[in-house]
C-alpha cells in the first residue's frame, strides 16, 4: 500500500503524516513474506492461506508466482499493492527483514501489517519493540490471524 507518508511518520507522530490518507492498494490483497523451504513453515503458509481465505482475502507470496521474472521486482510491486501484510519472522530470515522494511517505507502503517513468529524466536534490534504475534502452534496461530485479521480489516475500512 503506497501512501505519501510512511510507517515511521505515523509511528513518531510526524507533521506530515495524515491519517486519511488510505493510500493506493487492491482491495483484498495480502501478501505474506516468510520463510520458505524450512520445517513446519508449509503448515505456516497453508494456514495463514486458509484464514485469509475465511475473510475472503487473497494472498500471495512471491514463490507462488509463475514465470521467469525478475523476484525482487515481484516482490516490490506486491508490497505495493497489498492491502495488507502478513510478515512471519520466524527463523530470522534476511530477505524478510528486508522485506518488512520496504514495506515500512512505501507508506504501509502499522494496521496494515501483521507481525508473527513462532515462539522462541530472536527478535532483531530494530524489529524487537515492534508488536509480534507469537505462536507455538497451528491452532493458537489460526487465533491470532482470525482475529487480527479481523480488526484489521474494520480499522483500515473504517467499518464501525
Amino acid at each position: 500500500m503506497t501512501r505519501r507518508t510512511s510507517f515511521h511518520d505515523q509511528q513518531f507522530r510526524d507533521p506530515k503524516w495524515d491519517p486519511d490518507d488510505l493510500g493506493e492498494f487492491i482491495p483484498n490483497l495480502v501478501f505474506i513474506g516468510m520463510a520458505f523451504d524450512r520445517p513446519g513453515m508449509d503448515e505456516v503458509h497453508r494456514t495463514i492461506k486458509d484464514e485469509c481465505k475465511k475473510l475472503h482475502l487473497k494472498t500471495i507470496r512471491v514463490d507462488e508466482n509463475v514465470g521467469s521474472g525478475l523476484v525482487i521486482r515481484d516482490i516490490v510491486k506486491l508490497i505495493e499493492d497489498a492491502e495488507f501484510l502478513v510478515f512471519d519472522l520466524t527463523h530470522e530470515r534476511p530477505n524478510v527483514y528486508y522485506e518488512l522494511g520496504y514495506a515500512h517505507g512505501v507508506g504501509n502503517e502499522a494496521g496494515d501489517v501483521l507481525l508473527l513468529a513462532r515462539e522462541g524466536t530472536c527478535l532483531h534490534f530494530d524489529v524487537a519493540p515492534m508488536r509480534v504475534h507469537y505462536y507455538v502452534s497451528s491452532e493458537q496461530l489460526r487465533e491470532v490471524l482470525g482475529r487480527s485479521l479481523t480488526e484489521m480489516i474494520r480499522i483500515t475500512r473504517r467499518l464501525g
